[in-house]
């Protein structure tokens, strides 16, 4: 279904696989069988921008699943998908100055977005855990993620962010939220994010 694939994950549970290529395609299977000859097709969705990388949210509901990706054209959009209806919603589209290199999403809701200026921003959207569908809430969950931003700055304007990773919060002592971060200055390093709540 892709050409040239950019980027690929699991969502949390294992039952779907996502991916992206030079074909400008978000292609999502139903991966719960064993063989990958025989996973079916739920999604194929058509942008008209190079796609770059893509992660998967924390899942919490069966059949609600949250998938964010982003590129060339400088926003992080994040889907819904509900798995027993067979439908998506893209929810969210969340600006960058710049192309969109990477993207992780962790546990705890924290979305991290890598660009070719050197930004790091870093979107609170622990929300989406409710296990409600987002046409099931009131829309302050909106102004909520808009306003629950953080940046992170490295060599701007004369580096690109690459490479970002989050470290699992059970493998973290005192509930800490460690990022990996990497640049195409040659430099990795591990951000302590002071926790929010």
């Amino acid at each position: 279904d892709q050409e040239n694939v950019l980027s690929s994950g699991w969502s949390p549970d294992g039952s779907l696989f996502a991916l992206v290529g030079t074909r400008d395609v978000v292609s999502i299977y139903d991966a719960r069988v064993k063989s990958p000859s025989d996973w079916e097709l739920l999604f194929s969705i058509s942008f008209d921008i190079t796609l770059n990388t893509l992660c998967w949210g924390p899942s919490i509901k069966k059949g609600l699943q949250y998938l964010a990706f982003g590129g060339d054209d400088k926003r992080a959009t994040v889907l819904e998908i509900r798995t027993f209806e067979r439908t998506w919603e893209e929810i969210l589209g969340i600006p960058s100055k710049s192309n969109i290199n990477d993207l992780d999403w962790n546990d705890k809701g924290l979305l991290c977005i890598g660009d070719d200026d050197g930004v790091v921003s870093i979107v609170d959207l622990s929300y989406l855990k409710s296990g409600r569908a987002v046409n099931e809430m009131n829309y302050n969950w909106q102004r909520q993620g808009l306003i629950c931003t953080m940046k992170l700055t490295r060599n701007l304007g004369r580096n690109a962010i690459t490479s970002l990773r989050w470290l699992s919060s059970n493998a973290v002592r005192n509930n800490r939220n460690l990022l990996v971060v990497g640049g195409s200055d040659g430099i990795v390093e591990i951000v302590d994010l002071p926790d929010r709540r």
